[in-house]
Formats: structure tokens, C-alpha cells, sequence
């Protein structure tokens, strides 16, 4: 839970250093995997591990801009997650869409990156999850990264998602599943 407010702290904090900027209206592509594990929070259920697979690109929509003292550059992208695949408490699998990504790219550092993104779609399931819904649910995440070693256009990635699974109240209640995500990938910018 303190990642996120640690890469805001070393961007707003950090000295300016030189470097090469993307040119304006960058695009970029992320290719990541991750792990997970649920937590007991509001009506969600946790003891549930999975692992996701995603293949995301956006586009800086701005420039340089400052909003309350953080620098950086606001971008929308979309994500598709091919495989969900929950291993505990029983096997299951899904893929799902987000085609709202919105993501904060804050100025490069010579050795790495960081972003900060929300994002909403949708997902389905082999399987209600959790239990008792439905194999059609809502999904949302927060979170964020940091791009390591940026050589050229491309960088290893590493981040954190803070991800949600959700019927949306369809039905009658909102039961659903929070869970911690670790991911970890390439990006590739042009």
C-alpha cells in the first residue's frame, strides 16, 4: 500500500536531471504477468491466488504539465488481460478487456520511470467469481510502476495493482474479490 505514494514522493522530491523526454503524444506498449493474492475487504473474499497476463498500449495525450507541484504527462490506454487464472481455492480461468486506462507518466530519470493508473472494464469467467454471482463482473485497479534501465524505447517493468473484481450490484449485492497484484513485464515506447 505505500508504493504508490513512494514514487509520488521520489518524483516530487527528486532533483530535475537532465535527460532525454519522449516527444510529445508518445505511444507505448507494456506486455506483464503477475501474481496475486485476495483480501478480506468490504463484502470481497479473500484466501484466492491467481496469476494474469496482460497486453496494454496507451498514448500521452499532453505534454508537460504540473498539477499541484507533480510533473508529468497524462495518457489513456486500453488493456486486454488473456489469461486469469486462479489456482486457489479452485482452479478457474477468464480473460477480460479494460478499455479505460488512464495513466500519469511522471518525467524520466536517467536509469528509470515511474506511472501511476486507474483503470475499469470487464472480465469473464469459467466460473461465478466469487461463489454465488456471476462469470460476468465489473474490474477496476489502481496502482503503479516503474520502468527500469530505459535503454532506447525499451525498459523492464515492474508495479503493483491494487485490482477489483465486482458484479456491480446486479445482483441485489456486491460481493467481490480485492487483491494485492504484483506484476512485472517489458514496455516499449515510441
Amino acid at each position: 500500500m505505500i508504493v504508490l505514494p513512494l514514487i509520488v514522493f521520489l518524483q516530487v522530491a527528486g532533483t530535475p536531471v537532465p535527460v532525454a523526454i519522449p516527444a510529445p503524444r508518445a505511444s507505448e506498449w507494456q506486455v506483464a504477468a503477475g501474481i496475486a493474492k485476495s483480501v478480506n475487504l468490504f463484502q470481497s473474499a479473500s484466501g484466492r491466488a491467481y496469476a494474469v497476463q496482460t497486453v496494454g498500449w496507451s498514448r500521452e495525450l499532453t505534454g508537460d504539465l504540473n498539477i499541484a507541484g507533480i510533473r508529468g504527462r497524462f495518457a489513456w490506454g486500453v488493456e486486454a488481460m488473456p489469461v486469469f487464472a486462479q489456482f486457489e481455492p479452485k482452479a478457474m480461468y477468464g480473460i477480460g478487456i479494460a478499455p479505460v486506462v488512464w495513466r500519469w507518466n511522471f518525467p524520466p530519470r536517467p536509469t528509470w520511470s515511474a506511472y501511476a493508473e486507474l483503470s475499469m472494464g470487464g472480465m469473464w469467467s469459467s466460473a461465478p467469481l466469487p461463489e454465488n454471482t456471476s462469470r460476468g463482473n465489473f474490474t477496476a485497479h489502481w496502482g503503479g510502476g516503474v520502468r527500469i534501465r530505459p535503454r532506447g524505447t525499451h525498459a523492464w517493468l515492474v508495479g503493483y495493482r491494487f485490482q477489483h473484481f465486482s458484479n456491480g450490484n446486479q445482483l441485489g449485492s456486491n460481493p467481490g474479490v480485492n487483491s494485492h497484484v504484483v506484476i512485472a513485464g517489458w514496455t516499449h515506447r515510441s
